[in-house]
């Protein structure tokens, strides 16, 4: 048994259980030995996780370092961008382990960033050139990000069809033809987005819509208290860490009063998220009622659900923990969520058939920037899915609720073989929300 032999297992066994526990003496017992075995490969659990970090960051920057040439090779930035989401989709189709560890590891939430940066800008790990042919959008959120956390949905919506509970040693690796027919899917989306017209998005009357978006104006009636102080309770432990008692303390509640309420841990978790969700469908609805054009109604639901998780960061955390952990959690959208969102008619490259999957996808990417703007206002350093992202640029920025920011920079732009690196501004797209509904809408044609 050699080191490589332990980090290959640790994968596997401990991303089936999501990291929710990273057993040494589980994980002896997938190899076959007794735990002792274990340290003489490795002094502990923290050793062995570095090493994880490591051979992760290696294996995926070695495996993207060929990619580097064809993407200097092409003209533009926007066919960079959609070589890239290929690349990536197609790397977390076949590296089913590493997708697990990225989600949980090195991108979930209430966790310290994982990655020693210094590890992460040594030169053999390429994230420099990354950074060089990758355009320099310093805008919140860049399009690079989007690009990104797009290709990441699609992946896990084609493992989660495809392995339901099942573990990853008994799925067969995708055929070849599944991985052309799902990276040619996520590079549609991402060049077309919804399909809107161009000139519709446009002439949005956006400060109009902003105007209208605004909080503070009752919108936010208070819900269940109990739920909200079961809420709080979730967001600072973390939905499995957070206890009956720890839930019941925050309610003001004796644990056995608490359990007069919900039958057990998961179903106070469930009642609570599915309670969100139906919650976030009705601010939606009733303040995209305010127009009855399709373009701004969704622009309106957009804004209001920003609006609340802005104003409830602790339904933010929630759901963000809900994005990360969505290939193994049974909990579903409701279908109030995705009546509102069928309601608009919207249509995607590759959700022709599905439509739900257009309201998670929306959501997938608009909790993914609300967190991490929330991240960088609290001063965390930048993960290193961020390096080249520009998402992390306006640390010194605010972003008021309406979307706009106070203090954000305008595009870098960095020349290259005399070409620009940076997506052109399109409008009055200095507000993040405003760039985010650009991208969901158009896809890279809307640059």
């Amino acid at each position: 048994m050699t080191q490589d032999d332990i980090i290959n297992a640790a994968f596997a066994v401990w991303g089936q259980d999501l990291y929710r526990s990273t057993s040494l003496s589980k994980l002896a017992k997938n190899l076959g030995v007794t735990k002792p075995a274990l340290y003489r490969h490795f002094s502990g659990k923290t050793g062995l996780l570095k090493a994880m970090d490591l051979r992760f960051l290696r294996d995926y920057t070695l495996w993207y370092k060929p990619q580097l040439e064809t993407i200097r090779s092409l003209e533009n930035w926007q066919d960079r961008l959609l070589f890239m989401t290929r690349a990536i989709t197609g790397y977390f189709a076949r590296h089913f382990d590493h997708l697990i560890y990225f989600l949980v590891r090195a991108h979930g939430n209430k966790r310290r960033y994982i990655f020693n940066m210094k590890e992460v800008e040594k030169p053999d790990l390429y994230f420099s050139e990354f950074v060089q042919v990758m355009p320099a959008d310093r805008q919140y959120p860049s399009v690079l990000f989007m690009a990104v956390i797009s290709a990441i949905f699609e992946t896990t919506l084609f493992h989660k069809q495809r392995r339901g509970g099942a573990e990853s040693s008994l799925c067969p690796p995708p055929s070849d033809e599944d991985l052309l027919v799902l990276t040619n899917a996520a590079a549609e989306k991402v060049r077309r987005g919804l399909d809107f017209e161009k000139g519709t998005v446009n002439s949005l009357p956006y400060e109009k819509l902003e105007a209208l978006g605004q909080p503070g104006r009752g919108e936010f009636p208070p819900g269940d208290p109990l739920l909200a102080a079961v809420a709080e309770a979730v967001a600072e432990a973390g939905p499995w860490n957070v206890s009956m008692e720890t839930a019941a303390k925050y309610s003001g509640l004796s644990k056995s009063g608490l359990y007069a309420h919900f039958k057990s841990r998961e179903d106070m978790f469930t009642r609570l998220v599915m309670t969100e969700f139906e919650r976030i469908a009705a601010i939606a609805a009733a303040r995209s009622g305010l127009s009855k054009k399709r373009e701004e109604r969704l622009y309106l639901a957009i804004l209001s659900i920003a609006d609340y998780l802005t104003v409830r960061p602790e339904i933010l955390i929630i759901l963000d923990w809900v994005r990360i952990q969505r290939l193994k959690l049974k909990l579903f959208v409701p279908a109030a969520l995705h009546d509102f969102f069928s309601s608009l008619n919207l249509r995607a490259p590759g959700f022709e058939n599905n439509r739900e999957n257009i309201s998670q996808w929306i959501l997938f990417l608009l909790v993914t920037i609300l967190m991490r703007r929330l991240r960088s206002q609290s001063g965390e350093s930048p993960d290193p899915m961020d390096l080249g992202c520009g998402c992390m640029a306006d640390k010194e920025a605010s972003a008021d609720p309406s979307g706009g920011t106070a203090g954000a920079n305008p595009a870098i732009m960095t020349e290259s073989a005399g070409k620009s690196e940076a997506p052109p501004a399109a409008g009055t797209d200095d507000k993040p929300f405003r760039k985010f509904y650009r991208f969901i809408t158009l896809g890279l044609e809307g640059w």
